[in-house]
């Protein structure tokens, strides 16, 4: 029977939480972003869509794309393919810097989330329109309507609405003034029918006489 030394026991001792700690980091590792496009500090363009991709499995994901003036540019909801994580924009970003904020679940069911991610967008491709989270663009706008953020929409009904608005009260003006001359000329013809009946009046009896 052999004899275990306290010197072999706490060779064994320390052995073991050696093992322990390296079959254990794995599990307490979390979800960690590995890589991204466009990359941290990158300029790139154009920009139409951002893709993360993570140390592991993603379940869940929400992700936002800001401007410098905190306007959002994501276009529906962030897609999720094993590891990788989409998210689609209202068309190619217009030039200017942009920050990345996510929230991500992995596998082991913490969540994870940053607003460190940032880049630069040339531009290229066109300037697209988002509404406040996240919307698609809803119709593409024309005229004045469309150097504007504040509902392009609405500010074209209204121009389109004063236009016909003005073009009705035009039309009424004129009925109105045909209307009036009418009436002058009806006036006239009445007045020129009395004075001729009451000189015909006149001649008749003065020739009775």
């Amino acid at each position: 029977m052999k004899i275990i030394t306290p010197r072999r026991l706490g060779f064994v001792a320390v052995l073991a939480l050696a093992l322990g700690a390296v079959t254990a980091t794995p599990a307490l590792a979390h979800t960690r972003l590995v890589s991204s496009t466009p990359g941290k500090g990158a300029t790139a363009g154009p920009v139409t869509e951002v893709k993360l991709v993570f140390s592991d499995k993603i379940s869940l994901a929400r992700v936002v794309v800001r401007d410098e003036k905190k306007k959002t540019f994501q276009a529906g909801k962030a897609e999720t393919a094993g590891t990788t994580v989409t998210q689609k924009l209202a068309g190619a970003l217009p030039a200017g810097s942009y920050t990345v904020s996510y929230r991500v679940v992995g596998e082991d069911g913490h969540p994870v989330e940053s607003e460190a991610l940032t880049f630069t967008a040339t531009g290229d491709g066109g300037t697209p329109s988002a509404a406040p989270g996240g919307g698609p663009v809803a119709q593409e706008q024309t005229g004045d309507a469309a150097t504007t953020d504040e509902k392009p929409l609405a500010i074209d009904q209204q121009k389109a609405a004063a236009k016909s608005k003005k073009k009705k009260d035009s039309g009424s003006g004129t009925v109105l003034w045909v209307l009036v001359g009418a009436g002058v000329l009806v006036g006239i013809g009445i007045g020129v029918a009395i004075v001729f009946r009451a000189k015909r009046k006149h001649g008749v009896a003065g020739s009775g006489e």
